[in-house]
């Protein structure tokens, strides 16, 4: 055997097709086995090396803010790819993974409430009092310019203090941003994901095992009492040191175990209170052999690692990096439970490709099996760890090569989810348990679609476009195609919010248009007066509401800077920008 018969057998495309399937140590591994691969994947030097871990880290196709990877696309890039590769030209991707690891903040603007920015103005005194949209001087409803959210990103003591702080992706809620670090941590911003309302959880009547509240009833029912007197809140009980005279003094605290887990789950970003960990119920343990003690188990605190994640109006969907799917779907759902489908097959034989929320349901793509839809599941019962979809399979969506394969989908409200195949001819629609096709006059074959609410995207190789979708229909005379300032600039991603809209072009620059409902400032185009007196692009509508109808720059100060992602959900607005 010659020293050129790897070469020949397994020439570089063949490896750089195969890297998306190894991880990290796997590619180290191979890296190591021969001098030929030793060059293909050199972490000093190979650029093929270091674009397959940039896309790893920060180009996932796991999620709904990108297409899935088109047979037919071989020169596929995600947006972040695209946007830096523009940005700088002429650096290697070793470069541009560390730019893109350390160099990019969050930003955020928009509604006040619930915190749901990452900050409120008392906790972020250096605000500056422009971006504060007021009625009166009490009244403080918006944010009205992007501001960048307290975070620390400049801690480099280890690898994994960098990776933690390296943010990989942000999604959208109607009430929180859901942020996804490097690392496989996931965040949420503010208070409250549901803001109080029902997601894609139990089914109407049905409620999940809830360990805290089962095993504060248990406690308190054995315990021994001690002259027929029940132990008084924080643990302390009355006891007699004689027959006559009634004392009470302090007691071993009831609940110990339960604050103590409480005390671990509340992990809250450093510096930062109004952002905190989420994390799923797999790792509490419930002792009901006799102690009754409720704990966390601190060595798997990380053991759950993420890759992708969304977010609908009221509920979050993520991915595990071991292909786990997990839901935190209503008000009561504090850790996230797994989903498992019930008669399809497992996860190591067809994996979970892609994920994606709509306004009240979820829906995946599960390879060879098709896309996955579910509105409900069944309540988590006790001593399980995960519990089954309430699923329904889209007919024929399982094809997987060829002009048929489905390259992307996308949700909207109530069950409603498109998708496109490999050709790129025709748009479908799946609703009311029946897939249709959708004949609008767009330019060009159709290679991307982005949905929310009642708005849906068309992206094709030449143009994007916007549509309304109501009532389970596409409204076909809504549709709009979308012109920019600068003609030679393109929309490359997209977002909607419950009244507006963000878009990213490739060269980094954000766009908003739509209605900024009671000075919520979501449009992030300065104050009322800037944007219907000083750049004359909107109108004043209703007494606290301005209307933009054409997309507008978004500026930050004087700054020329390139935004790599943005979202949008409910009265709020992200983008994750270099500095």
């Amino acid at each position: 055997m010659s020293h050129h018969s790897i070469e020949h057998s397994l020439p570089p495309d063949i490896v750089e097709a195969a890297l998306p399937y190894l991880s990290l140590g796997d590619l180290r591994n191979l890296s190591l086995t021969n001098k030929y691969f030793h060059k293909l994947l050199d972490f000093n030097s190979s650029s093929t090396l270091w674009h397959e871990l940039f896309r790893k880290s920060f180009g996932s196709l796991h999620s709904d803010t990108e297409p899935l990877e088109s047979s037919q696309n071989s020169h596929y890039m995600s947006c972040c790819e695209l946007i830096l590769r523009n940005r700088y030209p002429d650096e290697p991707w070793s470069k541009l993974y560390q730019i893109r690891s350390f160099n990019t903040k969050l930003y955020t603007w928009g509604s006040l409430k619930h915190a749901r920015l990452g900050y409120t103005t008392a906790t972020y005194p250096s605000l500056p009092a422009g971006v504060i949209n007021n009625a009166g001087m009490r009244l403080q409803f918006g944010i009205n310019s992007p501001v960048q959210v307290p975070w620390e990103s400049d801690i480099r003591e280890s690898a994994s203090t960098s990776d933690d702080n390296s943010i990989a992706s942000v999604a959208a809620g109607g009430f929180s941003f859901q942020i996804l670090t490097k690392s496989g941590k996931l965040y949420m911003t503010g208070s409250t994901y549901s803001g109080g309302h029902r997601g894609p959880g139990p089914v109407e009547g049905q409620s999940d095992y809830n360990p805290f509240q089962h095993l504060i009833t248990h406690a308190e029912r054995s315990l021994t009492l001690f002259n027929g007197r029940t132990p008084r809140r924080g643990g302390v009980f009355p006891i007699n040191t004689t027959s006559s005279m009634p004392l009470e003094r302090p007691h071993e605290n009831l609940y110990a175990s339960f604050e103590e887990a409480e005390r671990i789950l509340d992990q809250k970003l450093a510096g930062n209170k109004h952002i905190r960990r989420l994390f799923t119920r797999d790792i509490i343990q419930v002792d009901m052999t006799g102690s009754g003690d409720f704990t966390v188990d601190k060595e798997n605190l990380d053991k759950v690692k993420f890759q992708s994640v969304s977010s609908g109006r009221s509920h979050i969907l993520a991915l595990s990096d071991q292909g786990d799917l997990y839901s935190w779907d209503g008000p009561d759902v504090e850790q996230g439970i797994r989903i498992v489908f019930n008669e399809l097959p497992t996860k190591e034989t067809n994996p979970v490709i892609k994920i994606g929320c709509g306004w009240n349901y979820n829906c995946v793509s599960i390879f060879d099996v098709g896309l996955v839809v579910w509105s409900s599941r069944n309540a988590l019962k006790e001593n399980e760890l995960s519990t089954a979809a309430n699923y329904k399979v889209i007919p024929n969506t399982n094809v997987m090569s060829g002009d048929d394969k489905i390259v992307d989908f996308a949700c909207c409200a109530n069950m409603c989810v498109f998708f496109i195949t490999a050709k790129g001819d025709e748009l479908r629609l799946f609703a009311n348990d029946a897939v249709h096709k959708v004949i609008l006059p767009v330019d060009g074959r159709i290679v991307k679609i982005v949905g929310c609410y009642t708005v849906l995207a068309i992206f094709t190789d030449h143009s994007c476009y916007t549509v309304n979708v109501l009532e389970d229909q596409v409204v076909t005379r809504t549709l709009v195609k979308l012109e920019l300032e600068d003609p030679e600039d393109m929309i490359v991603s997209l977002s909607t919010g419950d009244y507006h809209t963000v878009a990213l072009t490739s060269n980094g620059k954000i766009y908003t248009w739509g209605l900024e409902s009671e000075l919520c400032g979501c449009l992030g185009l300065g104050d009322r007066e800037e944007i219907v007196h000083g750049r004359q692009i909107g109108s004043i509508e209703h007494l606290r509401s301005t209307r933009v109808t054409k997309p507008a720059l978004v500026n930050i100060g004087n700054v020329d800077y390139t935004c790599l992602a943005v979202t949008a959900a409910g009265w709020q607005t992200a983008a994750l920008i270099l500095t």
